[in-house]
């Protein structure tokens, strides 16, 4: 284990952008676990913390050819580990954790009519969220998430740097966070 902390990571970096497993699997093994760290203080509990990891790592591999050796692979993957983490966040905001769960839906005879009445009031109470984040929070926020710009393309079109267009993501998504935990409390306060 000493022995691989050991070898240089712009190598391991160049092995893997030109397909070694074996580079791949050592910087697997060296960054698992802070990788899972920041993912568990992110994600709901339900969430497959162990499969996130796997989707980070999956996604490394499959765009190995465009990593640059004279860039450290942690920042990179936590940018990865973030949007998957965002991603994860998105989908519970738009199908609450019960609407997704077919027992709760079988158990509780829960219709289509009633699943799709749901569904549009989380849809409402997410766009009436959306609608609350400062107005270049709110831009910058929809341009990244769902106009799939990166922070460097919202910085140049935005006039602003790459920095605040990360500190506004960051903003909006604890924003988002709140809100879920305002929502779980009185689900569970009114059930």
């Amino acid at each position: 284990m000493n022995e691989q902390k050991n070898i240089d990571e712009k190598k391991l970096i160049q092995r893997l952008s030109q397909g070694d497993e074996m580079a791949f699997e050592i910087l697997f093994y060296r960054y698992r676990g802070k990788v899972g760290n920041f993912i568990k203080r992110s994600v709901p509990p339900q969430i497959d913390l162990e499969e996130t990891v796997h989707e980070v790592f999956l996604r490394v591999w499959t765009n190995k050819e465009k990593l640059d050796e004279d860039r450290p692979l942690g920042p990179y993957l936590f940018h990865i580990a973030r949007n998957i983490v965002i991603d994860e966040l998105r989908k519970n905001l738009k199908h609450s954790i019960y609407l997704q769960d077919d027992s709760f839906l079988s158990d509780f005879c829960i219709n289509d009519t009633s699943l799709k009445l749901e569904e549009k009031e989380l849809q409402n109470w997410f766009d009436s969220a959306l609608d609350k984040l400062p107005e270049k929070r709110r831009d910058i926020f929809v341009m990244n998430r769902f106009e799939n710009l990166s922070y460097k393309e919202i910085a140049s079109k935005l006039n602003i740097s790459e920095n605040t267009v990360d500190t506004q993501i960051r903003r909006a998504l604890q924003y988002f966070r709140n809100e879920i935990k305002k929502i779980k409390m009185f689900l569970f306060l009114n059930f």
